[in-house]
């Protein structure tokens, strides 16, 4: 394999603008090359987002679908390795680290990623009242400004007012507090609070409720308030039409969005992939969302030896897209509406490849086509032709392509601290989560599927969970039930059918501070062997049946 330098092209560890432009001329020079191998060697590098590759890319699960500006463009890239030795990347936003698209054999491995600064901001709270709060805010690392009572924050290229909202962390734990929720400042929702932020001193800022609304019973002086107020733009990696990738001996400090999500890719590798604080900095939060979230991939996903803490979402979500009927023209066409936000954008398949027709109450096959024409209209809708005639079908039904579905393996894994949940398993394929730590806030393992609101299928058919330690899962009840979970979005059952299939949980370790183990509705087989469970006084205990079943059609317990 031939190996480069990258000094060889100008690209030195320094803080220098000219790094993005010459690592795109290398890139570009070096794009038609298969079987190379770049070498950045010791030091940090800086990549700033001037001279950078712009493309308009509709990522999935992100907040915008509008220009981005990356560092690394790998388009096209076939047997190629990225390699770091003892090498940190420094990324100024706003702009994407790495871009894989119809990329095959490409690993990168050995660097620490990290923003000079992120895209949230964090505080202290110094005093608090049911409608008043004081905290304290770093103005070097998160500088501010108050106009008008409103407060913004100042980044290298943005200048975002606070309306995302704050999640506030235990001071000791360094994790969401327990029965914690999100809390929106001056949006026009139910869960939104008015506000009036003033300024007291320099460093100091004094947050005032308006209305009835007040802080949380659980907040307390001396914890961590962290400031969203960036949309969810930049993942560190974002994959798409990609096959064998693997991403090894990786760091991830910080991003604007999520760590890694892959769309429409085969074969996908997380190995040593740590998204983690920095034992430095020690900001409270890393990823300003999910961990590894995969959508529509396929082969064989392997996440292995990985750390997961401190994101702003969970760990890692795979699943596919429900696109909704919204208007049937013949019994073989139809055009197919994007329903949620996030997903505006990404096709739902090409020619030839397999659909399912969906009962959204039921969630339930009514049939199984091939696509004959797609063409997306645009952001919100696509037009499908199907290779037959489809005549139970109706106007709110669902689509689903299932020639993406992905085999899962999750082992020797820690994820611990993150908002929300933790796994959440929604494949078809074989998934087994094996020998891993979880300590989240909501249900460490949460199988879902949902045709009514998030849109994010599937049906599971065989997924086991083996030898894992749950430890004081599902204290914040707003994420989850129980540290196990199923909840398909199913508004009413069919005779002897279920959407999900099998679940076993055999030789897992729970460490509870309640009775709650297990939430299941809608899946056909659950068995359970070998668990142990552990009594802890950590929270509070909250209501909740050990096991709660309702439309389970086996449940067996050894």
């Amino acid at each position: 394999m031939k190996q480069i330098e990258v000094s060889t092209y100008g690209i030195f560890p320094e803080d220098c603008r000219e790094n993005t432009w010459k690592l795109r001329q290398m890139l570009d020079q070096l794009r038609e090359e298969e079987g190379i191998q770049i070498i950045f060697g010791p030091g940090t590098y800086h990549f700033y987002p001037d001279y950078a590759v712009e493309k308009l890319l509709y990522i999935s699960n992100h907040d915008e679908d509008t220009i981005k500006r990356i560092a690394f463009d790998l388009t096209g890239f076939q047997h190629l390795v990225i390699r770091g030795e003892e090498t940190q990347f420094l990324f100024h936003t706003d702009v994407i680290p790495f871009y894989l698209h119809a990329c095959e054999d490409i690993t990168i491995e050995g660097v620490k990623i990290d923003y000079v600064r992120p895209g949230y901001s964090e505080g202290k709270i110094r005093e608090l009242e049911p409608q008043r709060m004081v905290v304290e805010i770093d103005t070097t690392e998160y500088p501010y400004e108050i106009f008008n009572g409103r407060l913004y924050f100042r980044g290298e290229n943005f200048f975002n007012e606070m309306t995302y909202g704050c999640l506030e962390m235990d001071g000791k734990r360094h994790a969401p507090v327990c029965q914690g929720h999100d809390i929106g400042f001056n949006r026009p929702y139910p869960w939104s609070y008015g506000a009036v932020f003033d300024e007291l001193e320099p460093g100091v800022v004094e947050i005032r409720l308006l209305g009835d609304k007040e802080f949380l019973k659980t907040s307390q002086v001396g914890n961590n308030l962290i400031f969203r107020h960036h949309a969810r733009t930049h993942p560190a990696f974002y994959v798409t039409y990609s096959k064998d990738i693997v991403l090894q001996d990786i760091v991830l400090y910080h991003c604007v969005g999520m760590a890694v999500i892959a769309q429409f890719s085969e074969n996908l590798t997380m190995r040593r992939f740590d998204v983690r604080r920095h034992p430095e900095k020690k900001r409270i939060f890393t990823a300003t969302a999910d961990g590894f979230h995969l959508i529509y991939c396929r082969g064989k996903i392997q996440i292995q030896d990985c750390l997961l803490e401190n994101q702003l979402d969970d760990p890692l979500n795979v699943h596919g897209i429900y696109g909704r009927i919204h208007k049937i023209i013949s019994e073989r066409e139809v055009m197919v509406e994007l329903v949620e936000g996030m997903q505006k954008g990404v096709p739902l398949g090409k020619k030839g490849e397999q659909f399912r027709i969906i009962d959204n109450e039921t969630m339930l096959e009514i049939e199984t086509v091939r696509l004959e024409e797609h063409q997306m209209l645009n952001g919100d809708y696509q037009y499908m032709k199907f290779d037959r005639p489809v005549t139970e079908w109706k106007e709110s039904f669902v689509v689903e392509n299932t020639d993406y579905v992905p085999d899962v393996l999750v082992e020797g894994c820690t994820f611990q601290n993150n908002r929300a949940r933790g796994l959440l398993l929604t494949s078809a394929g074989d998934v087994l989560v094996r020998k891993n730590v979880f300590k989240t806030a909501g249900s460490a393992i949460l199988i879902e599927g949902d045709s009514n609101y998030w849109f994010e299928s599937g049906a599971t058919r065989h997924i086991v969970v083996e030898q894992n330690q749950f430890i004081d899962c599902a204290y914040v009840p707003d994420w989850g039930n129980a540290p196990i979970q199923v909840s398909p979005s199913a508004k009413k059952y069919v005779q002897g059918q279920r959407y999900h299939k099998y679940l076993e949980l055999r030789d897992n370790e729970f460490y509870c501070f309640d009775d709650r183990i297990l939430w299941a509705q809608n899946i056909e087989e659950i068995h359970m062997s070998g668990n142990k469970i552990f009594q802890t006084d950590t929270f509070p205990p909250m209501e909740g049946e050990r096991f709660y079943l309702d439309g389970v059609l086996k449940f067996e317990e050894k």
